[in-house]
């Protein structure tokens, strides 16, 4: 009995043995122990190596497209050069322009006050071709029997504000009173317009604010220039100027508005 419990246990070990070291036993790899940093530098080599193959790939794919990555630069770099080139151009141009614009406006501004002189010089002479004429006749009276003193060319008309006028007239002395000082006092007498209503106006009024502008010192002749003022509501028809010498009346003349 107990031989076969012996055999038995023979056999089994047996059969272990040869399950473990047989045909029919688990393979074994033997490795090499290699160190984690140097993985890890083979890794990160690795890694570098198809980072560049994968970049040349790229740059080849773009030359063979026709997309060099240089050519691209160059002509970037020559686009900035000449959008530099039109910006400097472009503030030249704005400042010539903004010169240009100035020259116009002071151009501009000299040609209208050449046009106001030239519009004040043709009224001038024309008032002094009118003063001429004056005189040429006052000359050719000299020596007869006429008024002591005379009144020409009476302008009245409106000025700017409502109820405002403007006048102006030549007064000349003539014959043997020439040269010699006079003094004169006038007077305005403004008639209505035909129809209107309201009486006639005598200036200077008892409370006149400019009671200077109604006397004339005289000594040969004269431009008197003045402004009266009216009702707004009057509308006048025409002006008399009359010239006073010590309360008698010389020289009176009207002009129809």
């Amino acid at each position: 009995m107990s031989r076969l419990v012996a055999g038995s246990r023979l056999a089994l070990t047996f059969r272990r043995l040869r399950g473990r070291f047989g045909i029919a036993a688990p393979k074994v790899a033997v490795r090499t122990h290699v160190p984690w940093q140097i993985r890890l530098a083979s890794i990160a080599g690795m890694l570098a190596l198809l980072a560049m193959l994968a970049g040349w790939a790229y740059d080849a794919g773009r030359r063979i497209a026709g997309f060099d990555q240089s050519e691209s630069s160059h002509t970037v770099k020559e686009l900035r050069q000449s959008n530099a080139a039109l910006e400097e151009e472009v503030a030249r141009l704005r400042s010539l322009l903004a010169s240009s614009e100035s020259s116009l406006q002071i151009e501009q501004a000299a040609q209208k006050l050449l046009a106001e002189k030239n519009s004040k010089l043709a009224l001038e002479n024309a008032r002094l071709k009118e003063d001429l004429a004056v005189f040429e006749r006052l000359a050719q009276l000299e020596g007869k029997a006429e008024a002591e003193i005379s009144i020409d060319q009476l302008v009245v008309r409106a000025d700017s504000g409502i109820g405002q006028y403007r006048y102006s007239f030549l007064i000349a002395l003539q014959g043997a009173r020439r040269g010699r000082e006079a003094e004169f006092d006038m007077q305005l007498v403004i008639s209505p317009k035909r129809g209107g209503a309201g009486d006639k106006i005598v200036l200077p009024r008892q409370n006149e604010k400019e009671p200077g502008q109604f006397k004339i010192a005289l000594r040969n002749f004269r431009r008197i220039e003045g402004r009266f003022e009216i009702p707004g509501g009057y509308v006048p028809g025409g002006v008399e100027v009359r010239v006073y010498e010590k309360g008698m009346l010389k020289a009176r003349k009207s002009a129809t508005l």
